[in-house]
C-alpha cells in the first residue's frame, strides 16, 4: 500500500467492519459534524473525531455494556458512550483533561445552569482592585495577558468561586472559563504551542463578551446532550493507565487513543489554562506544574530517567536511528505502554475488544512505526490484532507549520485487538503508507 491515496468516497459514518478491507485507508467527509453534543465545549490537543469511538461502540458493544477509555483526554469516548446507552469509565493523568471531560459528561439541569450563569456574569462585573498572578512562580504574567484581560479573567475566576453551586456545576463553569483563556490571551491561536508571536501580533477579543457567548453555547450543548442521554453511569477519574481503579474482567470494550509519544505535549499546550486553574488541581506553583508535565506516558523524560526497551520490540525499533532529542522519551514510552496493555488485559473480559487509535510519527530519519510496535506489545499481553484500517487526519487541533519535520501525524490507524488467542491469517504488521505534506503545508 506504499504511496496509497484516499478513496474517492468519503464516509459520513464509518461502515460495518465487514465492509472494510484489512489495512485499507478511508476518508471521513469534511461535511461531517465533529463538535455535536458537548464535543465542542473546550478545545484540546489531538482530539480524535467522535465518529471513531461511535463506530467502535456500535460495532463491538451493546446497550448496558461497560466502555473504558484509559487515555480519556477531553472525554470524547465518554460522550459517545452516553449517547449510545453504555456505562463508561474514563481515566487520565492530566488534571485539566479530567475537568473538561467531567464538564462534558455531567448530567446537569439546563434551567439551573441558566440561573447560575446569570449570577456568575453579574458578579464578574466587579473589577479587582489589584491584579494577582494566579500561580506562584510564573514570571512576566503580563507577557501573556493585557491588564484588561488579566483583570477580567480574575473577576470571572473569583465569581465562579463565590457563587454557591454543586461540584459538578462548578466543574462546568470552570471548564467554560478555561475554554476562553487561550482566545483572550496574547498567545497565538494557530499554533498548538503556547507562545506570543513577535511577527503576527494578536488583538485578543474582549473577555466578558467572549465568556458570555461561550457560556451560552456550552449550556446549549449540555442541554442537547441531556435530550439524547441514554446513560447516567459515566465517570472520569484521574488515574494512570497502568494502574486503573477497576476490578478484573469488568470491561466489555476499550476505546482509546494513547499519547503520540512526544509529538504532543498536552500540558504545555494548555499552559495558560493551568496557570489559572492549577491551584484547584493542587498545582500551586510553576514547579508543581513542571513536575506534572513529565509524569505521564509519552511525556518527555529527563535524561537521567533510565528505562529499557521491552523485549517484544528488540528487532523492531533501533534506538540508534532515533534523533537524540527524542531518544530520552522513546524507551519510557514503550515501557509504559507495555505496562498499560498488561493492565488492559486484566480489566477486559475474555473475548473483549480493545480499539486502539494511533498514528505514525515522522522523524528526520524517517517514519517511526508506532502502530506495529504497539500491536506487538499488545500481543505480548494477550491482546491480539483482529482488524485494522486507516483514515486521513483532517481536523486534529494541531495547526502548526512544521515543514514536514518530526512529529507530524498525517493519518491514524484504527486497530481492533481481541483478548484471546491470535486470529489465524491476520498480519501482525500493517502496510506502510507514505503520506507526505508539501513544504508549505500545515497539519490540521
Amino acid at each position: 500500500m506504499e504511496g496509497s491515496v484516499l478513496p474517492d468516497q468519503a464516509y459520513d459514518e464509518i461502515p460495518d467492519v465487514r465492509e472494510i478491507q484489512f489495512g485499507r485507508l478511508i476518508a471521513i467527509s469534511l461535511s461531517t459534524v465533529t463538535n455535536g453534543y458537548t464535543h465542542g465545549v473546550h478545545r484540546y490537543p489531538a482530539k480524535f473525531i467522535p465518529q471513531i469511538p461511535r463506530w467502535a461502540i456500535r460495532q463491538y458493544s451493546k446497550e448496558g455494556d461497560r466502555i473504558l477509555d484509559p487515555f480519556s483526554g477531553s472525554g470524547t469516548t465518554m460522550v459517545e458512550a452516553i449517547a449510545e446507552g453504555r456505562e463508561g469509565t474514563g481515566s487520565d493523568l492530566d488534571h485539566l483533561a479530567c475537568l473538561i471531560g467531567n464538564a462534558k459528561t455531567a448530567q446537569l439541569d439546563p434551567t439551573r445552569l441558566q440561573e447560575l450563569a446569570r449570577e456568575v456574569l453579574s458578579r464578574s462585573m466587579t473589577v479587582p482592585q489589584e491584579l494577582r498572578v494566579p500561580m506562584e512562580g510564573v514570571k512576566n504574567f503580563g507577557h501573556w495577558f493585557t491588564d484588561d484581560a488579566w483583570a477580567a479573567l480574575q473577576a470571572i475566576d473569583t465569581a465562579i468561586d463565590s457563587v454557591k453551586m454543586s461540584d459538578k456545576e462548578r466543574t462546568f463553569f470552570l471548564a467554560s472559563f478555561s475554554s476562553i483563556i487561550r482566545a483572550v490571551s496574547n498567545a497565538d491561536d494557530q499554533s498548538q504551542k503556547t507562545y506570543v508571536s513577535g511577527t503576527l501580533i494578536k488583538s485578543p477579543p474582549p473577555v466578558f463578551p467572549t465568556f458570555q457567548v461561550k457560556l451560552r453555547k456550552n449550556i446549549a450543548a449540555s442541554t442537547a446532550l441531556e435530550g439524547i442521554r441514554k446513560s447516567n453511569t459515566v465517570d472520569i477519574v484521574r488515574a494512570s493507565a497502568t494502574r486503573m481503579p477497576i476490578e478484573n474482567e469488568m470491561v466489555d470494550l476499550i476505546v482509546t487513543s494513547p499519547p503520540y509519544l512526544d509529538s504532543v505535549d498536552y500540558m504545555y499546550n494548555t499552559m495558560l489554562e493551568y496557570f489559572w486553574l492549577g491551584r484547584r488541581f493542587g498545582l500551586s506553583s510553576r514547579d508543581d506544574y513542571n513536575l506534572a508535565r513529565v509524569s505521564g506516558i509519552g511525556s518527555k523524560k529527563s535524561k537521567k530517567y533510565h528505562s529499557t526497551m521491552p523485549s517484544a520490540l528488540t528487532d523492531m525499533i533501533d534506538l540508534n536511528l532515533i534523533p537524540d532529542y527524542r531518544r530520552s522519551s522513546i524507551a519510557p514510552y514503550f515501557e509504559g505502554m507495555e505496562k498499560h496493555f498488561i493492565e488492559a488485559a486484566r480489566v477486559l473480559k475474555p473475548g473483549g475488544r480493545y480499539v486502539l487509535i494511533i498514528g505514525n510519527s515522522s522523524t528526520q530519519n524517517g517514519m517511526l512505526p508506532l502502530h506495529d510496535a504497539l500491536v506487538a506489545l499488545a500481543a505480548s499481553a494477550g491482546l491480539n490484532i483482529e482488524h485494522a484500517f486507516g483514515y486521513r487526519i483532517r481536523r486534529h487541533y494541531m495547526k502548526f507549520p512544521r515543514m514536514g519535520r518530526g512529529g507530524i501525524i498525517l493519518m491514524d490507524w484504527v486497530i481492533t485487538l481481541r483478548k484471546g488467542d491470535a486470529v489465524v491469517g491476520i498480519p501482525q504488521t500493517l502496510p506502510f503508507v507514505d503520506e507526505k505534506l508539501p513544504d508549505s503545508a500545515v497539519a490540521n
